[in-house]
């Protein structure tokens, strides 16, 4: 679901922090697996041939997808939007045929974030030295209002409402906040009500919000009361992203700050209890509303692993940004081209 501009990538688990996981009081693991990992399927999604590029977000349906390419040939390429739509083809799991790209020049450095389910996406660009949050909806691109207070504004997740969050930058404080941009009053933005420095990770589609403030995580619900997401003996946390009733970040363990003395975790947003991630997955990207967690290289499926395939070494690497409520992954292959995929069947 992020993204700051997008989740950036996770350390490896020492062997202490794998212990400390699986010991945690309060938090539920799940039994060790003892069988092959499965592999989900690759599906490479259309690209010109005189493009890189990769996919970075799916909405929850898996119809629409978004990504960032550029054109190889070009002395000082500018980034592309990538849009990706699919028609329907059968009930069922993988409804939507090849996915058919649209192209997007939008005239500046720019990063897509996010895209709903109604093919809307939200993204930044870097505009006259300042970052400035756009909205792309039916053919259109728009630039979402900004509070003058903020050096640097950014959109980073939106819901099917097309509510959509974001941060601000306070250059004086050199801190962050959290920022809505309700659907239901266009041409505003508001400051959420957090402790800085705040970030705002998720926003589901009843408005509730999940976001980190300081060493805690929080969910702040649609009344307007806002709890802490943490876990028993966690000495901070953190939220990646989060669909449905869950979220995904990470906790420390240990005395360090870093990722080394901190576990991969899930929370389910209706109890607020924080169970154990597989710590073979590394790092923690994405999550779908059924809770299946999405790292760089695999999928959780409550501690069943499935890879994703497409590596072979010194050529290409598998990347996955996204994840959908179908278990479709969006991502890259990088190698001598970065090319955008997706993968079926995770």
């Amino acid at each position: 679901m992020t993204r700051t501009v997008r989740n950036g990538f996770l350390g490896s688990l020492t062997a202490v922090a794998l212990t400390a996981t699986l010991g945690l009081p309060g938090v539920a693991t799940a039994e060790p697996k003892h069988r092959p990992v499965p592999v989900c399927a690759l599906r490479p999604l259309t690209l010109p041939a005189d493009m890189n590029g990769r996919a970075l977000a799916v909405d929850p349906t898996g119809r629409f997808i978004a990504g960032t390419g550029y054109r190889i040939d070009e002395q000082d390429p500018q980034p592309l939007l990538l849009l990706w739509a699919g028609s329907p083809r059968r009930p069922g799991p993988g409804v939507w045929d090849e996915h058919r790209l649209t192209v997007v020049t939008i005239g500046a450095w720019q990063q897509v974030e996010d895209i709903n389910r109604y093919g809307v996406a939200v993204g930044n660009a870097f505009v006259d030295n300042v970052y400035r949050p756009w909205r792309y909806r039916y053919g259109n691109l728009e630039w979402l209002p900004v509070l003058p207070v903020f050096a640097n504004t950014l959109a980073l997740e939106i819901n099917s409402r097309g509510d959509i969050i974001g941060q601000g930058y306070v250059e004086e404080t050199e801190t962050t906040l959290p920022l809505l941009w309700p659907a239901d009053r266009p041409g505003t933005v508001e400051v959420i009500d957090a402790p800085p420095p705040a970030s705002a990770r998720g926003i589901l589609d009843d408005g509730t919000i999940i976001g980190s403030a300081g060493d805690f995580g929080w969910v702040r619900h649609p009344d307007a009361t806002t709890d802490r997401l943490s876990a028993p003996g966690a000495r901070w946390s953190w939220v990646a992203a989060a669909q449905g009733t869950w979220a995904v970040g990470r906790i420390g363990i240990g005395l360090g700050a870093g990722d080394e003395d901190s576990a991969p975790v899930r929370w389910d947003l209706r109890t607020g209890v924080a169970s154990a991630v597989n710590p073979a997955l590394v790092s923690t990207l994405d999550i779908n509303s059924r809770g299946t967690v999405l790292g760089d290289r695999a999928v959780d499926h409550g501690g069943r692993l499935v890879a994703l395939s497409g590596a072979i070494p010194d050529v290409q690497d598998p990347f996955g940004w996204g994840i959908a409520d179908d278990d479709l992954v969006v991502g890259s292959i990088n190698g001598i081209r970065t090319r955008p995929a997706r993968w079926i069947n995770c």
